[in-house]
């Protein structure tokens, strides 16, 4: 019978400990564990926003440098084109100088230099409204 006693204070003291396991909390002490449960997700949900909006500053500050690149290099190419155009059609007109003689072709020679001079000019123009890095 000792046996079936103790077996039965065993079984007594492990459901009092079970028990006292889902046991309820004062309601002050469930509005303090609440409140400090919020504030911890308010500032978690703030630190996260703050991190969102941190990297995408970065990611559009990288954007914007990417398009200022590109326009720069554009603008840089876009000029040697019309510099390479302005000396080939230079060139070209000079040739056909060459089929004039005297106060003609020189008249000639000086017209395609001063196109060319203009063209060359208009680039530089284009370039420095169009570059973002002059």
């Amino acid at each position: 019978m000792h046996r079936t006693a103790g077996g039965l204070a065993l079984a007594l003291v492990m459901a009092l400990v079970i028990g006292g396991c889902n046991k309820a909390q004062s309601p002050s002490t469930v509005a303090r564990d609440v409140n400090s449960a919020a504030q911890k997700a308010d500032e978690n949900t703030a630190d996260a926003e703050k991190h969102a909006e941190d990297k995408v500053a970065s990611a559009d500050k990288d954007v914007r440098n990417d398009q200022r690149n590109e326009q720069h290099v554009a603008a840089v190419e876009g000029e040697d084109v019309a510099k390479t155009r302005a000396q080939g059609e230079r060139d070209t007109a000079l040739a056909k100088c060459d089929a004039l003689s005297g106060d003609r072709q020189q008249a000639c020679k000086d017209q395609a230099n001063a196109a060319y001079d203009m063209a060359v000019a208009e680039a530089k123009q284009r370039r420095a409204s169009n570059d973002p890095k002059r």
